[in-house]
């Protein structure tokens, strides 16, 4: 049983990346119509992919030029989702499936949101729950494609 559920969280996260890469392609070609654009089109970052155990080991992701964080990410846990003070340690609050959260990386951004505790990959982040407009402040939850799934940045900044 277990097998299946988290080979179909796997499923999930890869048809979740065809679907954003899909929405790329149909933005490039749109833009590429409306704009009449003949050069070539700027590339769509990819998002952190999971280790064969679902796990994300960094939030940090190579693009072309150099590495960039991956800041938003969705609660995809089909319960709510614990968030901790500290990596396994006392719940802080719940998040609620399908809320985004802030990934939060130290060192002005250079240094991971991603942290380890006894060998789990543990994302610091921060998140609003827009129906009680209450913010979480910055707490730790599984880095494990079962709970959170990155958000592609360059998709989100062309919805604005």
């Amino acid at each position: 049983m277990i097998v299946s559920i988290k080979s179909a969280y796997l499923k999930i996260g890869c048809e979740m990346k065809r679907l954003q890469q899909g929405i790329a392609i149909s933005i490039g070609s749109m833009t590429g119509i409306f704009f009449n654009v003949t050069s070539g089109m700027a590339q769509i970052s990819e998002v952190p992919e999971p280790n064969n155990n679902g796990d994300f080991m960094t939030a940090k992701v190579m693009g072309n030029r150099g590495y960039y964080n991956n800041r938003i990410w969705l609660v995809v846990d089909p319960e709510n989702l614990n968030c901790r003070d500290t990596p396994g340690g006392k719940i802080k609050t719940q998040l609620t499936t399908g809320a985004t959260m802030t990934a939060i990386f130290s060192q002005e951004g250079r240094e991971d949101a991603i942290v380890m505790r006894n060998s789990k990959p543990w994302l610091r982040v921060r998140s609003v729950n827009p129906n009680f407009n209450t913010d979480s402040g910055t707490c730790y939850v599984r880095a494990n494609i079962k709970y959170v799934f990155p958000i592609n940045n360059d998709y989100l900044k062309s919805l604005n």
